[in-house]
């Protein structure tokens, strides 16, 4: 039995008040009288008050010293302590790191699960059997501590906060969220905390003081073998890409797999690899074909999936590579040279009958190494509309000056722009143009520059690549000799080299990277691609944004997998980034356990632990298995009765 409040103490006060009473009562003596004549003066003579009198044995005097010693008993807030209860407070700690999506079975021959929905179920068991009169508090682990559940009384609000427990593949916080768990608790003195994990944990909890019990579950005790992708590139080389996959065995028992190489969805090459325990094997892939994104799969059935994927891709140069195909124009050369681009000419014949010359087009071959960018001066040469050019121009992106066909006089009209990264620093003002070529404009051509209702500049995207097209010719405007002119041609080639994605690399799962952010971008977010994140069906992430728009450093998605970093801007352009996010690499050792992680507090066995004993906290091994059941209304219940009775003995006539 306990006391919750001994402030209760001064309603005491209230018993020697009734005692008092008693004694300061005025006492009438009973008298005979002879004659109704005599009353009046009998009255006067023989009224007395006796003031100080010796207390007698009175029923209502000790009903009311009950009832008043009642009600201080009540609000002293007495209890009994129950079994099974719990504590007054329950802080939870779920471990929701990576290595919680292993896969475990919690009886022999039951399906496999992941050790996270095994430990909701326990937790649930807990709030209902061990915790049933207790407050709960709800932690779980991301980048940082995050609080879901805070006291709370309803227990079916904490069993759904137990059921939105989602697992965490980046770099969790662990000590930090036991830190955050002894703080809730330091000044309690009817709490404990209750920590669920599968013992993977990192860095040392047993540094962390608490001041209450711990006590530690540990749920996906069986260990199976887990195989990871560490390492992960793709080069150049004479004769074509080659790709380097690095492979390790987490376990102690030797094994084998399947690694499987895809470029752009495709199968490219398979190769078999004999894991040792606990050792690494290297594969090379050679002659890989041009691709922009490599994926390179474990395949097998290991008790962690989230690391047997990995991403490379085909790393841009620094420098882009230009192949200008012209008949001739110094400008336009120079105004590229000036982009810091590596430009290719090739020279075109002056005319062009558009009859496609069989010896022309096998001497003129596709170059070794792709282009960045296509840029095509006058009308197109015939020998890029069939064969290996086409393929090459259909996956490149392409910007188109003039051209052959009929064209439409616009006689010096003022240009209209619209609002696209190629019309960014630029106005056109003081640039004559006396025609423009008068074409059905392409399902994928938006006009971005008009003059009189007529497009003069069109640009859009066609089967994934970026396409640009002046339909004018530069020789028939003055517009080369414009200083906006060199403004134009970069602006041009940095949006065509760029709409076609530049990656980001392998990143860690919710760190933190720097993207870069057009200026007239209004929208942008997180698509899930590939991996493990289109197969959970991760939905598109929005952006983050500042004070001033959309910011620079954005949080890579938590579930690992390819993702698209979309960018759009007003006028529907897009532009994207794409990034790998990984599990963190310490997930993977889902097999080994920290033996300091028992030393928080006392483990799930009962056994108190020296950190526990240290802390004094151990003091009541038994105290996490009862509750306190209050008494209060038990004795409200009391002191109405007894005030009933009171009442009673009072009707009778008795209260003198």
């Amino acid at each position: 039995m306990g006391i919750g409040s001994w402030l209760g103490l001064w309603f005491g006060l209230s018993i020697p008040a009734i005692l008092a009473m008693y004694l300061l009562k005025r006492k009438f003596l009973d008298t005979k009288v002879p004659s109704h004549l005599l009353w009046q003066k009998v009255l006067k003579n023989l009224e007395a008050n006796r003031p100080w009198q010796k207390l007698q044995n009175r029923l209502l005097l000790w009903l009311q010293l009950l009832t008043a010693a009642l009600l201080v008993f009540a609000l002293m807030k007495p209890f009994w302590w129950a079994p099974g209860g719990g504590k007054e407070h329950v802080v939870l700690v779920a471990d929701t790191s990576g290595s919680m999506s292993a896969l475990t079975s919690a009886e022999q021959g039951s399906p496999s699960q992941e050790r996270l929905q095994q430990m909701k179920r326990e937790m649930k068991d807990f709030i209902k059997q061990k915790a049933k009169d207790s407050e709960i508090t709800l932690l779980s682990m991301n980048a940082e501590p995050n609080l879901l559940i805070s006291r709370e009384k309803d227990h079916s609000r904490a069993a759904e906060a137990v059921d939105s427990l989602q697992v965490y593949f980046g770099r969790a916080a662990y000590d930090e969220t036991l830190s955050l768990a002894s703080a809730l608790t330091r000044e309690e003195k009817d709490a404990e905390v209750v920590v669920f994990t599968d013992g993977l944990w990192r860095g040392d909890p047993s540094s962390i003081p608490f001041q209450v019990p711990v006590r530690v579950f540990t749920v996906g005790e069986q260990t199976g073998f887990n195989l990871s992708l560490q390492q992960f590139g793709v080069k150049d080389e004479p004769g074509g890409k080659t790709a380097v996959v690095v492979a390790k065995n987490h376990s102690k028992t030797a094994s084998s797999t399947e690694i499987n190489l895809y470029g752009d969805g495709k199968l490219l090459q398979t190769a078999y690899a004999d894991m040792k325990p606990e050792a690494a094997v290297t594969t090379t892939f050679r002659d890989l074909p041009e691709a922009k994104v490599y994926r390179a799969e474990l395949e097998g059935n290991d008790e962690y999936p989230a690391d047997n994927e990995a991403y490379a891709f085909s790393q841009p140069n620094e420098t882009p590579r230009i192949l200008l195909l012209t008949r001739g124009n110094l400008f336009l050369e120079k105004g590229l040279q000036l982009t810091g681009a590596e430009v290719v000419k090739m020279a075109l014949p002056e005319e062009d009958s558009g009859a496609v010359d069989s010896k022309q087009t096998s001497e003129t071959t596709v170059p070794d190494h792709p282009p960045d960018l296509i840029v095509i001066d006058g009308q197109m040469p015939s020998f890029a509309e069939q064969g290996e050019w086409k393929k090459l121009i259909d996956r490149t992106p392409v910007w188109t000056l003039g051209g052959g066909g009929s064209k439409v006089n616009v006689n010096g009209g003022q240009p209209k722009l619209e609002s696209h990264p190629v019309n960014r620093y630029v106005s056109y003002n003081g640039v004559y143009f006396s025609s423009l070529l008068e074409r059905k404009l392409p399902d994928w051509a938006t006009p971005v520059v008009s003059i009189e209702n007529h497009p003069a500049v069109i640009a859009g995207t066609e089967n994934g690549e970026p396409r640009l097209s002046f339909l004018f010719d530069l020789q028939e405007t003055d517009f080369p000799l414009s200083a906006e002119f060199p403004i134009v041609v970069h602006e041009a080639v940095s949006w065509l080299t760029n709409s076609g994605g530049k990656s980001l690399g392998r990143l860690t799962a919710g760190t933190r990277v720097e993207i870069p952010i057009a200026a007239d971008t209004v929208s942008a977010r997180w698509v899930a691609k590939d991996g493990m994140a289109k197969t959970k069906n991760v939905a598109n992430i929005e952006a983050e944004k500042g004070d001033k728009g959309i910011s620079a450093l954005q949080q890579v998605p938590p579930v690992p997998g390819l993702y698209a970093f979309e960018q759009e801007n007003s006028a529907g352009g897009k532009s994207e980034y794409l990034a790998e996010s990984s599990a963190d690499p310490y997930e993977a050792q889902t097999g080994e356990k920290n033996g300091k992680l028992a030393a928080i507090g006392q483990a799930a066995d009962g056994k108190e632990t020296a950190a526990n004993a240290e802390s004094g906290a151990g003091q009541d091994q038994n105290s996490g298995n009862r509750s306190k059941m209050p008494l209060l209304t038990l004795l409200a219940g009391l002191a109405l009765l007894v005030i009933l009775v009171e009442w009673g003995v009072y009707q009778r006539g008795r209260s003198i």
